[in-house]
């Protein structure tokens, strides 16, 4: 019979497991040798002989008393433990699985070899929901005490969970292992946030991902970067009154001016996506005097990281206000600021080898945006991409934060490029990647959207850079031109334009058009009469200024039997308050009010335009993708023309697609516009007319066009670039002589 090994004996080293036969024979040899059945059990086990190493390695603990079981099974796990991570270190996946799985049976309370199984899991896609039921991870998790468990297994466990389970079992454990953490919970918590950041992002996880935050906020609540995630994060999901909360306490909390600075733009942010505009011009005084104070006064010894985000906060001055001389002048001093606070780019490894040859005589154009997807820049950008001459020009497209297996961005974007990569939050490495892969001219899609993007773009890694449709020009020094055209910025905006404005001939954006859906609205489900005037505004809460909503309330009053229906992504309560109060201030009743619902998709979105008689569009920030969407469909409407670019959009886009109908300069212009289409069918008949034939002349709706003259630009660029380069050779050569 078996007996107990000595101490000295029972050592059991790492070591490479031999055939089922030679362990047989050892046993045969002596049977007290209890080490050989624990290798035969596992010998027939990575064999595929699960019974016969079961029974193995029964035969030691039949033999045994009571109180030595624990003993010999404490032995076994310890063999199977050593063998399973051997045979994880070598990529035996599969092999190290089937031993985890026998260790659990045999040690079911044993937490590490569960999280190690977690991990394993996910690897070999094996993860589920009901894994972890049977596992009873969280129960078991609950019972540890900080510092029981390596910091980095836990790590390793929440990130196998956050690859595949998305549910409040998940956040539980991700939960327990992040209070269980020791030395490393801060650090991770980081982790875990950046993680979110992705999911809502790529994966549409939105409640999900700001449970996540919300698990390392309780933990680290004055972690300012945790704050800003997570105000985004309940904006984006519609809590409202929580963003303004978590923002107006990172305000409070931050320490230097810098840090107060964009806690004002996180309050500016929340109240305006939310469509609160109460004391918005107090916060737009506060905002401007704090970015002076930087300008006149730049805070020193503050780590890099923050001043990143104080490039993007001039982002809602546009929304505000119609004041480009004054607003851009400090947005050009933010941005350099933002430029020289930046290190010189280091990476130089993590990035892939140029495999592309690059030819003679073509030009190397590189994309930089997190919007390729279904998004208004998607939909917009995607004809360039379509008719790019791909003999011409070598395009490369760097995505940020986009899902690398999305359906669209594959088939506009992906697909029709000679290189796409997929990033996550690292400016440093994409720009490191653009250098690697010698770009001649990097296109900037995002601009003040997002900061992320402006940091690869100060870091300058393509000799020529621009900045074309995502938003207006960031105003860094590291950016040589603006696309632009004749009309969406005034003949004097070179004045305030740190950029080099280039107009293109006609626009400085066309589509061939948009994919149209099945309609969900009528009136009669909303209650509207047949003879009813329908005007129609779909904008989010940044754009419902309250002096252009007054103008659509004296419009609804002037013109009978009208009413108005209000779409766009805001706190539905506070919208409805915010109409209603300027409404019953100009004598309009909520009863000629519609507040509609969002819809699953943009076409069923541009289908429902179908209702409108008169699309009225916002001011000082038009609609762009839904001005184009609006002239598309052949709907009138009426904008007013400012001075900024984003008061330009719908001017520029209605004149190239053919009408001046509708084009106000002025808010009393603007309300006699509203109230004219309303009160004139035949003039709207006229227009829908223009608008439905110069579907096939119009410039707007000439992607093909569009694409030649955006070639033709980039090809003068990169001529200017080449003449001046060798005229400074030039010059540097006169000087040494």
């Amino acid at each position: 019979m078996p007996q107990l090994l000595d101490a000295s004996t029972s050592i059991l080293a790492d070591r490479e497991i031999q055939s089922s036969e030679f362990y047989e024979s050892a046993v045969l040899i002596d049977e007290t040798i209890i080490s050989n059945y624990w290798y035969l059990g596992l010998s027939y086990l990575l064999e595929g002989r699960e019974e016969d190493a079961q029974a193995a390695w029964f035969v030691p603990l039949s033999g045994v008393n009571e109180a030595d079981v624990d003993i010999y099974t404490d032995e076994l796990s310890m063999v199977l433990e050593q063998q399973a991570n051997t045979l994880a270190q070598v990529s035996d996946l599969e092999a190290a699985w089937l031993i985890r799985q026998h260790l659990w049976i045999l040690k079911p309370d044993r937490v590490e070899n569960i999280l190690q199984l977690v991990i394993l899991a996910d690897q070999l896609d094996l993860l589920t929901s009901e894994s972890l039921i049977n596992w009873q991870i969280d129960e078991l998790l609950k019972m540890q005490s900080v510092g029981n468990i390596d910091d980095r297994l836990l790590e390793l466990t929440m990130a196998a969970l956050l690859n595949r389970i998305y549910t409040d079992l998940s956040l539980n454990i991700v939960e327990s292992c992040l209070k269980l953490a020791g030395d490393s919970r801060h650090s991770i918590s980081l982790k875990l946030v950046n993680r979110a950041f992705e999911l809502f992002h790529q994966k549409k996880l939105g409640i999900f991902a700001t449970k996540l935050v919300e698990t390392s906020h309780n933990l680290f609540p004055d972690e300012l970067g945790i704050c800003q995630v997570l105000a985004g994060l309940y904006s984006g999901i519609d809590l409202h009154t929580q963003a303004i909360a978590v923002s107006e306490y990172y305000y409070q909390s931050a320490q230097n001016t810098l840090d107060r600075l964009f806690g004002s733009y996180l309050i500016q942010r929340s109240y305006l996506t939310a469509g609160n505009w109460q004391g918005y011009q107090e916060r737009l005084d506060l905002h401007r005097s704090l970015q002076r104070q930087i300008i006149n006064n730049l805070p020193s010894n503050l780590p890099e990281f923050q001043y990143q985000h104080s490039i993007i906060s001039s982002f809602f001055y546009p929304y505000i206000e119609d004041n480009p001389r004054t607003n851009r002048s400090l947005q050009n001093q933010i941005s350099r600021i933002h430029q020289n606070s930046l290190s010189d780019l280091r990476i130089k490894s993590d990035v892939e080898e140029l495999v592309l040859e690059k030819k003679i005589g073509v030009i190397r154009i590189g994309y930089l945006a997190s919007t390729l997807k279904e998004h208004s820049v998607g939909w917009l950008s995607r004809w360039l991409f379509h008719y790019h001459d791909r003999q011409s020009f070598q395009i490369f497209n760097y995505c940020i934060n986009q899902n690398s297996q999305d359906p669209f961005n594959h088939k506009w974007f992906r697909d029709k490029v000679d290189i796409s990569y997929y990033f996550e939050n690292n400016p440093e490495r994409i720009a490191a990647q653009i250098e690697e892969d010698k770009i001649d001219i990097l296109i900037d899609l995002d601009s003040l959207t997002f900061d992320l993007s402006c940091k690869v773009m100060a870091y300058k890694p393509a000799p020529l850079q621009v900045t074309w449709l995502g938003w207006d020009a960031s105003g860094l020094p590291a950016i040589d031109y603006f696309i632009a055209d004749p009309y969406v910025l005034p003949d004097d905006a070179q004045d305030y334009y740190q950029e080099k404005i280039w107009r293109l001939p006609q626009t400085y954006l066309a589509v061939d058009g948009f994919e149209v859906g099945i309609p969900t609205l009528n009136r009669q489900d909303l209650g509207i009469p047949d003879d009813a005037i329908v005007y129609f505004s779909s904008q989010g809460g940044y754009k419902r200024h309250p002096d252009n909503i007054r103008c659509q309330m004296r419009i609804i009053k002037a013109v009978p039997n009208s009413y108005l229906l209000i779409k766009g992504k805001s706190d539905p309560e506070m919208i409805r308050d915010l109409f209603g109060k300027i409404g019953e201030e100009e004598g309009v009743s909520l009863e000629q009010l519609r507040f509609l619902s969002g819809v699953p998709d943009e076409y069923t979105h541009r289908a429902n335009l179908a209702i409108a008689d008169i699309v009225l569009d916002t001011f000082p920030y038009n609609g762009a993708t839904t001005t184009l969407e609006t002239l598309w469909m052949g709907i009138p409407m009426v904008t007013q023309v400012g001075q900024q670019f984003a008061a330009r959009n719908s001017y520029t886009f209605m004149l190239n697609a053919g009408i001046e109908e509708g084009i106000a300069w002025n808010q009393q212009e603007y309300i006699d516009w509203g109230i004219k289409l309303g009160l004139d069918r035949d003039l709207r008949d006229k227009i829908a007319g223009k608008l439905r034939s110069g579907r096939t002349t119009a410039p707007v709706w000439n992607a093909k066009q569009f694409t030649l003259d955006m070639e033709q630009a980039y090809r003068e660029m990169w001529e200017k670039y080449q003449a001046q380069r060798l005229d400074d050779e030039v010059i540097e050569l006169h000087s040494q002589n």
